[in-house]
């Protein structure tokens, strides 16, 4: 994706505001000076907007690592907030009247799970909102395109996660698929990685069982510019799916070739302006090549 201008303040935000938690002031002013100095170098309008933000994370890679102890905490809270959860979430699946139903009705869970805020979170992540959605409480997700039938008949799937907690909401989504016949590849973040699923949150899930590889990213996939085997998996797949604002960012108006699904909840500007979602909404998007 292609920033806007209000981008460069947001994507500055959120690596500060996760990385500094655990730093004096000193270590804060020379954060901030570093991630100032590689922001300057790699923001562009005509740039990726994913690349950027990696560039810029890989640059405090020792900052990230110290802020590993908050975050597994805050993960762990959020774990477990979701499967006690999953019951209610397989019976809001299951009164879908057909596969597409109860299709959509998985992705809009997933989509409604994604409440990681752009500040940093300060405890364990709550999912009031996918409460509310099992209620019949509050309005489905915004849904653009069919992306029942952009799934059905697909043989190799690629799954971009975003959040740990969320990602119980996700495997319910890819029991749908495994249903369909699809093979999964999951992709997940190299730990540590501040709340974002990791292997550790997949296998939480029993991923392992419905995936047929995961793989792991450090900090974010960038399309063209990741390793050989990610980029193998992007080639080899026939659609995506991809939870959050850093996966939509790194790869909406990339031209891969592929049709991808968006799941999240619409937390800035940018994205309400790119998709034509009203900010604070969440959506599933299905995007053409």
């Amino acid at each position: 994706m292609k920033p806007l201008a209000d981008c460069a303040l947001c994507t500055l935000e959120w690596i500060f505001g996760r990385t500094a938690s655990s730093l004096d002031e000193p270590g804060r002013l020379e954060l901030i000076q570093t991630l100032l100095g590689v922001f300057h170098q790699t923001f562009d309008a005509r740039e990726n907007l994913g690349f950027a933000a990696r560039e810029t994370l890989d640059a405090v890679t020792p900052q990230v690592v110290a802020a590993a102890g908050i975050y597994d905490k805050i993960k762990k809270e959020s774990n477990e907030a979701v499967k006690a959860l999953l019951p209610a979430a397989r019976r809001f699946i299951a009164e879908g009247t057909t596969p597409k139903e109860r299709f959509e009705r998985a992705c809009f869970l997933a989509a409604t799970g994604n409440v990681s805020p752009l500040a940093a979170p300060s405890g364990g992540l709550t999912f009031t909102d996918a409460e509310a959605l099992m209620a019949g409480r509050t309005e489905f997700p915004v849904l653009m395109g069919d992306v029942y039938e952009a799934v059905r008949g697909r043989q190799r799937i690629l799954y971009l996660f975003d959040n740990a907690g969320e990602i119980g909401f996700d495997s319910l989504l890819i029991e749908q698929l495994e249903a369909i016949g699809a093979a999964v590849t999951l992709v997940l973040k190299e730990a540590p990685f501040f709340e974002d699923a990791t292997l550790a949150d997949a296998h939480f899930f029993g991923l392992e069982d419905l995936s047929e590889r995961m793989l792991s990213v450090k900090t974010l996939l960038v399309p063209g510019r990741s390793t050989p085997e990610l980029e193998r998996a992007i080639t080899e797949c026939d659609l995506i799916l991809a939870k959050g604002t850093f996966n939509i960012e790194a790869t909406y108006e990339e031209g891969m070739g592929k049709p991808v699904i968006y799941m999240l909840k619409i937390k800035c500007g940018p994205l309400s302006q790119k998709l034509g979602v009203p900010q604070g909404r969440f959506v599933v998007a299905l995007c053409e090549p």
